[in-house]
């Protein structure tokens, strides 16, 4: 995966469902084996973004990477890794986007991944892969989504969607290069362990 670690164990923010983003927990997640760290809060203010963003690089500093959802010009001020985007943004391209930053994208079909592959992309995101809570109204896209794609694009891919330590394994035979998880880490008591299960499941530990 280049400048990502294989496999690749991303974990995204979700304060309005999980509350004030708890540093000491992302603390322990990455501590356990996550490699990403993505705020990902479309209603937090710019002010808030800087100064929690600050806060999350201060524990990512050369143990992880951090990536700032949606906004390139913000990720760049606070010295984000990457910037993630949404599919909708297919419109964007490398050359829209500061320089030294890693491009996700989230994609839900061939179709959009190869665009999205066409406009720079470093990294994508498939799924929903099974039934998430995150997306109650979306039908999961199983596996075959990241078998289409893994075999279409040649480039990372992490599957997310309903991705638990009992289902990780068989996302990565599919072809992923990785996952990217909310619930199984934010909603577990012990984020340390749960971010080493899923690590060590994805290596086939």
């Amino acid at each position: 995966m280049g400048i990502l670690p294989k496999p690749c164990l991303a974990l995204i923010t979700n304060s309005a469902k999980y509350g004030e983003i708890d540093l000491d927990l992302i603390d322990s997640a990455v501590t356990g084996g996550v490699d990403i760290i993505q705020l990902r809060e479309p209603k937090f203010t710019a002010q808030k973004i800087v100064k929690i963003g600050n806060l999350i690089k201060e524990i990512t500093q050369n143990r992880a990477l951090f990536f700032l959802n949606g906004n390139p010009k913000l990720a760049n001020k606070i010295k984000a890794d990457g910037v993630h985007l949404p599919e909708r943004k297919l419109y964007l391209l490398a050359s829209d986007i500061p320089r030294g930053l890693i491009i996700g994208r989230s994609i839900h079909s061939k179709k959009t991944a190869i665009e999205a592959k066409k406009a720079g992309s470093d990294l994508l995101i498939a799924g929903s892969i099974f039934k998430t809570d995150s997306h109650p109204g979306t039908n999961p896209s199983g596996l075959k989504l990241i078998e289409i794609i893994s075999k279409s694009v040649g480039m990372p891919i992490l599957g997310i969607g309903g991705i638990t330590v009992n289902n990780v394994g068989s996302v990565i035979k599919a072809g992923a290069d990785g996952v990217a998880v909310i619930s199984s880490i934010w909603n577990n008591g012990k984020p340390e362990i749960a971010a080493y299960l899923l690590k060590n499941t994805m290596m086939g530990n």
